[in-house]
C-alpha cells in the first residue's frame, strides 16, 4: 500500500529512532517489505527442509557438511538480495515515488553481482576474525554493517564497496554497534519464540510458521541496516546531497 508521503531518509537519527523509522515504514508498507523479502526467503527454506528434513526455525540436523552449505548460501546470497532490494524500495519511497516488487527487483538485478561479491568477502573477513580473537571479527562486523546497501546503491566494485562501508561507520563505530546489537536481540528474540513454538517440528503449520518468521528476521535487519546507511550519509554529507548512483 502507498500513502503517497515520502521519508526523509538522510537525517541523522539515534540507534532507537533508526529501529522506529524501520518500524513505521513496515507499517505503511507491509506488503512491499513482505513480498521482497518471501520471494527470497521461501524458495531458501524450502531448499534447507528438503535437504536437511529440519524446520526453518528450531531444526536439528546431524548433516553438518550439508547445514554449513546452506548457510553459506544465505551469509552471501539471501542476505545481500533482500538487503539490496529494501537498500532500492527505501530509496524509491524516498522520492515519494510509488514503491512495487517490479520496480525495485529491475534496478537490484543490475548490481546484485557486486553486492554477492562485496558481501562474500566482508563474510569471510568477520568469520576469520571472529574465529581468531572474537574482537577483530566484532571490529570488521561494524566496519562493514553497510557493504550491501553500498554496493548496491552507489554502484562502486566490491573492493569499493568495502571501502566506502567503512568510510561511513568511521567515527560511528559505537552507534553501529548500537543498531546491530538491538537488531540482533529482536531477531534472537523472534527466533527463540517461533522455535518454542514449532519445537522444531516438520509440519506444514511449522514450516509455514518457520517460513513467516524467517522472513520478518530478514526484513527487520534488511531495512534497519538501509536506514543505518542513510543515517550515516547524513552525517558525512551536507544536507541536500544523494548517493551516486541512486539517480537512475
Amino acid at each position: 500500500m502507498d500513502n503517497g508521503q515520502g521519508i526523509d531518509v538522510l537525517r541523522p537519527r539515534s540507534v532507537l529512532q533508526i529501529l522506529g523509522a524501520a518500524v513505521s515504514l513496515y507499517r505503511r508498507y507491509p506488503l512491499l517489505f513482505v513480498v521482497l523479502a518471501l520471494v527470497v526467503t521461501a524458495p531458501y527454506e524450502l531448499v534447507v527442509l528438503a535437504a536437511l528434513g529440519s524446520a526453518p526455525i528450531g531444526g536439528h540436523t546431524s548433516n553438518a557438511s550439508t547445514a554449513l552449505l546452506l548457510v553459506l548460501v544465505d551469509v552471501a546470497l539471501v542476505g545481500p538480495l533482500i538487503a539490496a532490494l529494501y537498500a532500492h524500495a527505501v530509496v524509491v519511497i524516498a522520492r515519494n515515488e510509488r514503491p512495487t516488487f517490479r520496480g525495485v527487483a529491475a534496478r537490484v538485478v543490475r548490481v546484485l553481482p557486486v553486492v554477492v561479491a562485496a558481501q562474500i568477502v566482508a563474510g569471510i573477513g568477520i568469520g576469520i576474525g571472529l574465529l581468531a580473537f572474537v574482537i577483530p571479527g566484532v571490529y570488521l562486523l561494524i566496519r562493514w554493517a553497510v557493504v550491501a546497501q553500498a554496493a548496491a546503491l552507489e554502484h562502486p566494485d566490491w573492493i569499493g564497496a568495502l571501502r566506502r562501508s567503512g568510510e561511513l561507520t568511521r567515527g560511528n563505530y559505537a552507534h553501529v554497534f548500537g543498531v546491530v546489537v538491538l537488531t540482533t536481540a529482536v531477531n534472537l528474540g523472534l527466533s527463540a519464540a517461533a522455535g518454542a513454538a514449532s519445537g522444531g517440528h516438520t509440519g506444514a503449520g511449522d514450516v509455514i510458521i518457520g517460513i513467516a518468521v524467517g522472513t520478518i528476521i530478514r526484513s527487520f535487519a534488511a531495512l534497519t541496516t538501509s536506514l543505518l546507511y542513510f543515517d550515516l550519509l547524513a552525517r558525512e554529507r551536507p544536507v541536500g546531497w544523494t548517493p551516486a548512483g541512486t539517480d537512475e
